[in-house]
């Protein structure tokens, strides 16, 4: 009988929040448009490529409210059930409130795995393929760029980057090197360049030598610098951590943290794409206790307001701790996983009373 009802309400939880995923993903699509309907006629960039770049966007905006998404479906699913009985039946016949979570729960777990497929596959590869097709047909080349430049610190020099091309090639860059006493000694500005692992190969640099005597300038037809910079690295640099998959970010921690530089957002991205399953998992539960409560009665627009309000606020306080907690010193992994703890604790003490 376990199973039945574990096969009951899993379908009924997950038909309810493919629904509510219906309609989300719909908004997210049209927010996604308007955004981006002032570039149409930008070089090749027509209505056709539009259309499928907001569907490659689509999996990193569904990824990022998915919480909120599984929670509503789980208090439409659980409210519809309780409204008819249903669950005050399966009570009836013995079955106890931990049991009912272990059914809601594989529920919560398919949508764990989802959000795992989500994260770590389908948003970072649509982000790169949208990307790639809108600069390729804006600029007729795949190129990421960064307001005011990207800046990365390596074997002694400091570099700016303006835009980077696939095969670790760049569009723009400035190259600095100090010496100990942080005291210019060479600058070297260029057109274009490219890294191949080992090192930084420039296309006719302009360089300038500096000393306490004198200055010198030149430029060769070509410059190696001794940046052993990976090009999946410039990648990985030019991309928000919020679009990254948690391997990726990995990487890029490892290479800010072999050069001393502060990888705390890094981190934070990073822990936050693994405990989110735990947050989708945690929230499907914490629709179980409702059932039993105030929305036993509720109409359906009453459970979606509620999930909304609720949802919304979990939302908000998982933003702002996730914000502050660099800003007061909070490690990345406690700023990340803090809500979804608290919320798993006050989960289980409102089951263990109702039970």
């Amino acid at each position: 009988m376990n199973l039945i009802i574990d096969r009951y309400i899993a379908r009924a939880i997950l038909a309810a929040t493919g629904v509510v995923a219906g309609v989300i993903a719909g908004l997210l699509s049209l927010m996604l448009f308007i955004n981006v309907v002032d570039d149409i006629g930008d070089g090749s960039f027509g209505l056709a490529k539009v259309l499928i770049w907001c569907v490659l966007m689509l999996p990193t905006r569904i990824y990022l409210v998915l919480p909120v998404v599984s929670l509503l479906g789980a208090l439409l699913a659980l409210g519809a059930l309780a409204a008819g009985s249903e669950l005050v039946v399966i009570r009836s016949a013995g079955v106890s409130m931990k049991r009912l979570a272990v059914s809601v729960g594989i529920a919560g777990l398919v949508l764990a795995l989802i959000t795992v497929a989500l994260g770590e596959l389908a948003a970072p590869l649509g982000v790169q393929n949208a990307t790639m097709l809108r600069d390729k047909a804006r600029h007729g080349e795949a190129r990421r760029s960064v307001d005011n430049g990207l800046w990365l610190r390596h074997n002694g020099y400091i570099l700016r980057i303006d835009s980077v091309l696939p095969g670790g090639r760049i569009k723009g860059l400035d190259a600095y090197r100090l010496n100990d006493d942080g005291q210019l000694q060479l600058a070297v500005s260029a057109d274009n360049a490219h890294v191949d692992g080992k090192k930084l190969v420039i296309d006719n640099p302009r360089i300038t030598r500096l000393s306490l005597e004198h200055s010198r300038t030149g430029t060769p037809p070509r410059l190696s610098l001794p940046i052993a910079i990976e090009p999946n690295v410039l990648q990985l640099a030019v991309t928000q951590p919020d679009e990254l998959s948690s391997y990726g970010l990995w990487q890029y921690i490892n290479y800010l943290d072999a050069n001393d530089i502060d990888a705390d957002d890094y981190k934070l991205a990073l822990w936050r794409n693994i405990v989110t399953p735990f947050t989708v998992w945690v929230l499907v539960i914490f629709a179980l206790p409702f059932a039993f409560g105030s929305l036993r009665s509720a109409s359906a627009g009453q459970r979606l307001f509620m999930g909304g309000l609720i949802g919304l606020l979990f939302f908000l306080v998982n933003e702002i701790i996730a914000s502050t907690g660099p800003v007061y010193g909070i490690p990345p992994w406690v700023a990340a996983s803090l809500p979804t703890v608290l919320l798993a604790g006050g989960t289980g003490y409102w089951m263990h009373r109702l039970n």
